[in-house]
């Protein structure tokens, strides 16, 4: 029983500790300091056209996460997809407003991911060493074989050893 009630504390904890979410959080709630200071500098019709664009954008936004939501497997890729989708959105938003706006958001998510990692997947599955005919074993089960795959994967290393070369 604790541990249902503990998970999503530790979830909340790690969202709140972890630099990477802390930094992204920052990021994306400082586009509404920017957006309420800037809304009496724009005119109008741009005001207008900015929040058609803000409403189309927190659609798609929430469409995109829906379909991530059902088909990711584990809740680090989920997060990331979000935080990737969300800062495509805001980018694209900051651009109606000022491209110097847009090249500073750009650069503070290259220096968030410069200065943070993102926080190691905490259930990761096993990995064990095959040896070569228990690859052959693992290729040809089932009615069709999957050698093509190791094929071209060989063909195309071999083809980029010489372009390096």
């Amino acid at each position: 029983m604790e541990k249902k009630g503990s998970k999503p504390m530790e979830l909340l904890n790690q969202l709140v500790s972890e630099p990477y979410y802390l930094l992204h959080f920052l990021a994306f709630f400082s586009y509404f300091v920017v957006r309420s200071s800037a809304s009496s500098i724009l005119s109008p019709p741009i005001t207008q056209l900015l929040f058609y664009r803000e409403i189309q954008a927190v659609l798609a936004f929430l469409v995109l996460i829906t379909v991530k939501f059902v088909r990711e497997e584990t809740w680090e890729a989920f997060i990331s997809d979000t935080l990737f989708f969300g800062k495509l959105f805001l980018i694209a938003i900051t651009l109606i407003m000022d491209y110097h706006l847009t090249l500073w958001y750009i650069v503070g998510f290259s220096v968030i991911y410069v200065l943070s990692q993102q926080p190691p997947c905490s259930e990761l599955g096993t990995s064990s060493k095959l040896t070569p005919l228990q690859l052959e074993t693992l290729l040809t089960e089932g009615n069709t074989s999957r050698f093509w795959l190791v094929g071209c994967s060989g063909v195309l290393n071999f083809q980029n050893l010489f372009s390096v070369i």
